[in-house]
């Protein structure tokens, strides 16, 4: 299931060459260009990927990253087979990872029966203009986080006082964007990597997290070259970031809904479900109302609080500030949903009595999906955005990484965009490299 890469590293101006994920700030074009300006005419990761804020492809774009990894192959330096423990410090709380290959042999982007799968579905169309960039690559980065479910910290320890682990420091420093600080440390010693490579194979299941359709264009290229080159080559494998989904420093953020250029009262009509309203839209303080739900049951909820619409849960009949109790994955889960929405002339929350599925954003997306739909992590924005003219924007709860796994065992995989593992300054920058050519 692991591969040991060998990894590459850059040797100095390390602040400039770690670069967000390319599917982060697609809106904001002006964070891109702080980023250019940042970096200037200093080797960067930058150079090296297509943030996809520039799409539709540009053949001239992708002909300049070919050039620049072949410019940074000299400049980079081979830290040998080897694991990276990766400790980043962001948004007050750290998050352990550990940089590794996995064997692209046993992950499927389309099916839910291999070893390592895919959290949501794959937009097979998204993948050709990836293909094109990465079949004409000698270098792979990665923002790819996999999943692993191990609660009692058998794989990496959750205080990593073992010499074994922090003896090699390959790097440390801040990194740009309000990124927080970043350490690295190798992990070449031959036993330990198999021990590590052991305990991994017992959760049994890896979860692609971030990063899907990176790793589903890894996965595309290779069927496309395995019938003509040796078994081990570089492109069989794909670098990724393991990560324990039960790590303190992981979180599971809510993505929230925008739709533009409608009008949001017939949108609203559209929907089967009793709405629970706000007085004012510019009431500055509103007392969570009160929402009749199936006697004795516990679902979630998002209440209007002050000026926003925040996550509580439903018990009995009024929103409690209690954590969200329902469990989509058991076989029979309480079926009410909340979804809250705010509009220029009105905020409040959706009920629905009676979904037909087992999580708020199937029961958003099923109506919405027809729509121009735009994805935003930041309730302020939504909020900002929701209350502009001929728009509405809708809030979701956060899924609960306690039932993560049996969620996916038990409906394969979930709708685009139904989680984001942190928030975008907390998203995996791109740092450690391999060849994928021989």
């Amino acid at each position: 299931m692991l591969h040991v890469p060998h990894i590459l590293l850059p040797e100095a101006n390390w602040k400039e060459w770690a670069v967000i994920a390319c599917d982060q700030h697609t809106q904001d074009i002006e964070y891109w260009r702080r980023v250019e300006e940042f970096v200037g005419d200093t080797p960067s990761a930058l150079n090296l990927i297509y943030p996809e804020i520039y799409l539709p492809l540009d053949e001239n774009r992708v002909n300049k990253i070919h050039k620049a990894m072949c410019n940074y192959k000299a400049t980079l330096v081979d830290h040998g087979a080897c694991f990276v423990l990766v400790k980043r410090a962001v948004s007050g709380s750290e998050r352990t990872g550990l940089v590794v290959a996995i064997d692209l042999e046993e992950y499927e982007y389309d099916g839910s029966e291999s070893l390592i799968r895919p959290t949501e579905k794959t937009i097979k169309e998204r993948l050709p203009a990836r293909v094109m960039i990465r079949e004409n690559a000698e270098l792979e980065l990665s923002h790819v986080l996999v999943l692993y479910d191990d609660p009692d910290f058998s794989v990496i320890p959750l205080n990593i006082d073992n010499p074994v682990y922090a003896g090699d420091k390959v790097y440390d420093f801040d990194l740009m964007e309000d990124g927080g600080h970043i350490r690295g440390f190798k992990i070449s010693d031959e036993k330990t990597i198999w021990e590590i490579s052991e305990r991994i194979q017992a959760p049994g299941l890896l979860l692609v997290g971030d990063g899907n359709h990176s790793l589903a264009t890894a996965k595309s290229f290779w069927e496309k070259i395995k019938g003509t080159v040796p078994d081990n080559h570089p492109a069989r494998y794909a670098l990724v970031e393991l990560v324990n989904i039960h790590d303190p420093g992981l979180t599971f953020e809510p993505i929230h809904r925008i739709v533009r250029g409608v009008d949001p009262e017939e949108l609203l009509k559209r929907f089967n479900a009793r709405i629970i309203e706000a007085p004012s839209i510019e009431t500055p303080s509103i007392e969570a109302p009160s929402i009749e739900a199936p006697s004795g049951n516990s679902t979630t909820d998002l209440s209007v609080t002050g000026n926003s619409v925040t996550g509580n849960s439903v018990t009995g009949n009024s929103v409690t500030g209690n954590s969200v109790t329902n469990n989509p994955a058991a076989d029979n889960p309480v079926t009410a949903h909340s979804i809250g929405f705010i509009t220029k002339e009105r905020r409040g929350v959706l009920i629905f009595d009676n979904p037909a599925h087992d999580l708020e954003v199937e029961t958003l997306d099923e109506v919405i999906d027809g729509y121009p739909v735009e994805y935003e992590h930041d309730p302020e924005v939504v909020e900002k955005l929701g209350k502009e003219p001929e728009s509405i924007g809708f809030f979701l709860p956060s899924l609960k990484r306690s039932e993560f796994f049996a969620l996916i065992k038990k409906k394969g995989i979930l709708p685009r965009k139904s989680f984001s593992l942190g928030k975008e300054n907390e998203k995996r920058y791109y740092l450690e490299a391999r060849r994928i050519t021989q």
